[in-house]
């Protein structure tokens, strides 16, 4: 009997600013490690922890918007699954430690 062979692709990430960014990001360097450093400082500001979440994605976001304006989506959490619609070059997924975020842009 054949049996089919699901090929998946290989899921490839790279440390920049302290980050597990997935590669490659849709996202220009200026603009990835404004939210790289923007999560790490909401990190730091908010804890560590994950009842925070509300908190350190609103910080994330508001910071995106006045530099880069609206419509900012960040998502941060240990385990989160999603599928979104973004403008192009306005996307990435990174981890800082235990943490995941999904910031992109979308109108």
């Amino acid at each position: 009997m054949a049996q089919a062979e699901e090929s998946k692709a290989v899921e490839e990430y790279k440390t920049l600013w302290g980050a597990r960014i997935l590669w490659p990001p849709d996202m220009p360097d200026d603009m990835l490690e404004m939210a790289v450093k923007t999560s790490q400082e909401a990190l730091q500001e908010f804890g560590r922890n994950e009842a925070e979440g509300t908190k350190i994605s609103e910080k994330i976001k508001k910071t995106l918007e006045k530099e880069y304006s609206p419509y900012w989506h960040v998502t941060v959490g240990r385990n989160f699954g999603c599928h979104a619609v973004h403008e192009k070059q306005r996307f990435v997924y990174f981890y800082v430690d235990p943490f995941a975020f999904m910031i992109y842009k979308a109108q």
